[in-house]
């Protein structure tokens, strides 16, 4: 008997990592042949999956490039997203998501929480969520386009309790104190953020002319990301609940009037760095190091005299230095005020312009255990006057 004669063809249906991706198709007909690249066609035209194998690395750069960057979303969630891929990647890339189960991915995040392989160190909570969320949206990805065989168990999912929590405080009465009392370069935004409660992509573009003193209030209408070290303006803010005005207090209104009026401005921009230029990613961190550094020389604790009395010092708990802290303390300083003033969560939510209110809801709850108390009297007479922030 003649072997019955094969109809064979290949089909461009995307492109995945730069890389043509083709899929054979055959038939015992050349009818046969046309209907099937037909359907396939139709399929692509309809945005189902036609690979030959639903990789987890195909699929996460699908979902990226399909529904992230179309999106819109800032560089700098980009590169949260980015980070994550690339951990998940290097166990699953090459993995089909239909073979990907939950007790292996339980034990993949077991692994990273010990150790991330790449700062050799435990990997934090918020870290090891954000891998979590990230390959639970590629999964689903992935089943809304009809991918057999892939499950959804990412509600059952757990992360280590154990994973280190990078804290955000507010600054003691102590530390704010510093902030008011110690003239810097830094003092300036530093100053912003902690009455304000700013991020650093908001207080960077701010201008003189986003300041009403009158009303005491602050428009936050742009905010920068860093792109390659450079800052790069947008309009609105990290959010389109980032846009607002900030009712900002005294203390603050008091220390901008006076700033002006005893520098020579040479910018509408407020806060410049050392070449009066808007910072940058790495002279913003040069700048607040060296802040922290001074900071350290005038009220730290001198190590050669602990030293020079360690018998003095041998039960003491203090420390060497003070505590290091990132300006995003300063913002979550704000919030401690907010709290202790009273105002109300949804309010406090419009002014600290969080896309989401679980997010505010979150830090006054953390806040129920803020023992009052421990406040000094003067410090609660601030909070009634100077530090009073009108909502």
């Amino acid at each position: 008997m003649a072997n019955k004669k094969e109809y064979r063809t290949t089909v461009y249906v995307g492109t995945v990592n730069k890389k043509a991706i083709r899929k054979n198709v055959r038939a015992s007909s050349q009818r046969e042949l046309n209907e099937k690249i037909r359907r396939l066609k139709y399929q692509i035209d309809n945005g189902k999956d036609v690979y030959t194998r639903a990789y987890f690395g195909v699929w996460a750069d699908k979902w990226l490039n399909e529904v992230k960057v179309p999106s819109g979303i800032s560089n700098g969630t980009m590169a949260q997203y980015k980070a994550a891929i690339m951990h998940l990647n290097r166990k699953y890339e090459f993995t089909e998501l239909k073979d990907i189960k939950l007790s292996d991915f339980n034990r993949f995040m077991i692994e990273l929480a010990k150790k991330n392989p790449t700062t050799g160190k435990p990997m934090s909570k918020r870290s090891l969520e954000n891998i979590k969320k990230v390959a639970c949206a590629i999964f689903r990805y992935a089943i809304s386009n009809d991918i057999s065989g892939v499950k959804d168990f990412f509600d059952s999912v757990t992360i280590s309790k154990t994973a280190p929590v990078k804290e955000r405080r507010a600054l003691t009465e102590v530390e704010q104190q510093w902030i008011i009392d110690t003239e810097h370069r830094a003092q300036l935004p530093a100053m912003i953020m902690m009455f304000s409660g700013l991020r650093r992509g908001e207080v960077i573009p701010l201008l003189w002319s986003d300041i009403d003193f009158k009303k005491k209030t602050i428009s936050v209408n742009k905010s920068v990301e860093f792109i390659s070290n450079q800052p790069i303006i947008k309009k609105g803010g990290k959010s389109t609940a980032a846009t607002r005005i900030v009712p900002i207090p005294q203390i603050l209104v008091d220390y901008l009037q006076s700033y002006r009026a005893n520098t020579k401005i040479l910018s509408n921009t407020i806060c410049l760095n050392n070449d009066n230029n808007m910072y940058t990613k790495t002279s913003w961190k040069r700048m607040w190091e060296n802040y922290l550094s001074v900071l350290n020389e005038k009220y730290g604790y001198n190590k050669e005299l602990i030293e020079k009395h360690k018998a003095k010092y041998k039960n003491s708990k203090l420390p060497m230095r003070i505590e290091n802290f990132s300006a995003h303390y300063l913002r979550h300083t704000f919030a401690t005020m907010l709290y202790l003033q009273d105002v109300n969560v949804v309010t406090a939510k419009q002014i600290l312009g969080h896309a989401k209110i679980q997010t505010t809801v979150d830090i006054y709850t953390d806040l129920e255990h803020f023992n009052k108390s421990t406040l000094s009297d003067e410090y609660k007479e601030r909070l009634k006057n100077e530090y009073l922030i009108s909502a």
